[in-house]
C-alpha cells in the first residue's frame, strides 16, 4: 500500500508541543543527569519517521547493502586508502549521504533541535527530538570487537542470515555463515577471537566514534549502529531502555513553529556553516544570509 504523501499523520495523544527554543530548553530540564547514564539526542523532522538507520529506509538499498559499500570505496579510492576499520569506513559513508546502518545522535539537545526543524517550508508534520539515556557502560567505542563485529554486516550479501536459534555456541559459530562474517572481522583484527555471540549480531549500540570528522566534531555525534533481526534485510530494534521519555510524552516540534526556533537557533550560534563546517555547506549558508528574502522564498517554493 502507498502511503500518501499529502496526508499528516495523527500525533500521539499527550505529546509534549514545542513552538521555541525556551519552550524545548525547559523540556530538557526533566532530563537531569544520572550517575550510569548518558544522555544523547537525535531530531528529525517528520514525527512519523521511525528509529531505523537509512540503509532500511529502501529495500533495495538493504538488499544491496554490501554492492553500495563497495562500489563507493571502488570510485573513491584516495578517501578509503588508509588501513581503516569497517565502522570509521561507514562514519565517512555517512558523511557523505551514502545510506548505512548508523543512526547519528548527538551530545547536544539543540543540535537535535535543529534537524527537527528541517523542512520547514516542504512538510507539514511536526518534527521530533527524541531523547536517549544509555547506560554509560554499555556505550561502545569505535575499536570495540562488537562494533567490529555489527559493522562488518554490512559486507555481507542480503542473503546472509542466522543460523538456528537453538544451536549451542560452538555450533553457531561453526556455521558457514558465520565463518563469512569472521572472515570479513579478521581482515581488520587478525587477532580477533574466533566467538561471535548471537545477541551481539541482533542488538543496537551506541558508538562514539574516533574525532577525525569536522561534521562528528562540530555536531557532538555519535551513533547508534544496528544489527539485525534474525535476516540482514530486517533491522535490529532500539531497546525500549534506551528511550528517556515514555510515547506520551514524546517531544514534538510544531511546523509552523520550525522557521521561527531556526532562527533562533542561529542567534545561539547554531547554523548551517557551524554543523555542516565543509566549505560547499558554509558557502550555501552564507549565499542564502545574503539573499534578497522575497526571491529566496519564491526559489524555496519550487523544490
Amino acid at each position: 500500500m502507498v502511503e500518501r504523501k499529502d496526508r499528516v499523520p495523527l500525533e500521539p495523544e499527550g505529546s509534549i508541543k514545542v513552538g521555541s527554543v525556551r519552550t524545548f530548553l525547559t523540556e530538557m530540564e526533566r532530563f537531569e543527569p544520572e550517575k550510569g547514564y548518558t544522555y544523547f539526542f537525535r531530531g528529525h523532522s517528520r514525527f512519523s519517521h521511525r528509529l531505523v538507520p537509512s540503509i532500511y529506509r529502501d529495500p533495495s538499498w538493504i538488499a544491496n547493502e554490501d554492492v553500495l559499500f563497495k562500489e563507493l570505496v571502488l570510485r573513491c579510492p584516495n578517501d578509503f586508502s588508509g588501513q581503516e576499520s569497517t565502522f570509521q569506513s561507514l562514519v565517512k559513508m555517512q558523511h557523505y549521504s551514502l545510506p548505512t546502518r548508523l543512526l547519528d545522535i548527538t551530545a547536544n539537545p539543540l543540535v537535535a533541535m535543529y534537524f527537527a526543524c528541517e523542512q520547514e517550508g516542504q512538510t507539514r508534520e511536526s518534527g521530533e527530538v527524541v531523547v536517549f539515556r544509555i547506560p554509560t557502560a554499555e556505550i561502545k567505542y569505535f575499536d570495540s570487537d562488537t562494533v567490529s563485529v555489527l559493522a562488518n554486516i554490512s559486507r555481507r550479501p542480503s542473503s546472509f542470515e542466522l543460523p538456528d536459534a537453538d544451536l549451542d555456541r560452538e555450533a553457531f559459530n561453526d556455521h558457514t555463515q558465520i565463518h563469512y562474517l569472521l572472515h570479513e572481522v579478521k581482515r581488520e583484527k587478525p587477532y580477533f577471537e574466533p566467538l561471535i555471540l548471537r545477541a551481539h549480531l541482533e542488538s543496537v549500540v551506541c558508538v562514539k566514534p574516533r574525532l577525525d570528522n569536522a561534521r562528528v566534531i562540530k555536531q557532538d555525534g555519535a551513533f547508534l549502529l544496528f544489527g539485525m533481526n534474525g535476516r540482514k534485510t530486517e533491522p535490529a530494534s532500539v531497546p525500549m531502555g534506551f528511550l528517556a521519555a515514555a510515547a506520551s510524552k514524546r517531544l514534538l516540534v510544531e511546523p509552523t513553529k520550525k522557521a521561527f526556533i531556526r532562527k533562533q537557533l542561529e542567534s545561539l550560534g547554531l547554523t548551517q556553516a557551524t554543523i555542516f563546517p565543509e566549505i560547499d555547506k558554509v558557502a550555501e549558508f552564507i549565499k542564502r544570509t545574503y539573499a534578497t528574502p522575497a526571491l529566496t522564498a519564491s526559489s524555496e517554493s519550487k523544490l
